[in-house]
């Protein structure tokens, strides 16, 4: 059985949104940094805008590269955000109830949660209803 499910376009608009945070938060930054220009010595405030560009370009370049969540399902599991869960190391599913998201508990007690709001109702339903019938 090979399914695959994609997250709806809100998703998109999440990582805008985010996109446009992380820009506007870097544009407030240089602009206290300038304020503060005539209180902290020149070198400190160009590293200070060096360190902090950096780990703005990052964050930036992850959000971009970051696939958007999906499901792919085969015969013996099913792959979700770049992780390959096999049914056997499932020890239990608990599935949504009340906006909560289902949770995968594994053989070792590790809990690892499903982000499945970026899905319609029906793939939702389908995805908790296919995980729970191939649990071994």
């Amino acid at each position: 059985m090979h399914k695959e499910f994609k997250a709806t376009y809100l998703y998109i608009i999440k990582a805008i949104m985010v996109f446009a945070a992380v820009i506007t938060s870097f544009l407030v930054f240089n602009f206290i940094m300038m304020i503060l220009n005539a209180l902290i010595p020149t070198w400190l405030f160009y590293t200070l805008n060096v360190i902090f560009a950096l780990f703005t370009l990052l964050f930036l370049f992850l959000q971009l590269t970051s696939k958007k969540p999906g499901f792919i399902f085969h015969d013996d599991g099913f792959k979700y955000k770049r992780k390959n869960i096999q049914y056997i190391e499932i020890k239990r599913f608990i599935p949504a109830k009340g906006g909560s998201e289902p949770e995968i508990v594994f053989h070792d007690n590790n809990t690892y949660v499903l982000e499945l709001s970026w899905f319609l109702k029906k793939d939702r339903q389908e995805i908790e209803q296919i995980i729970a019938t191939n649990i071994k």
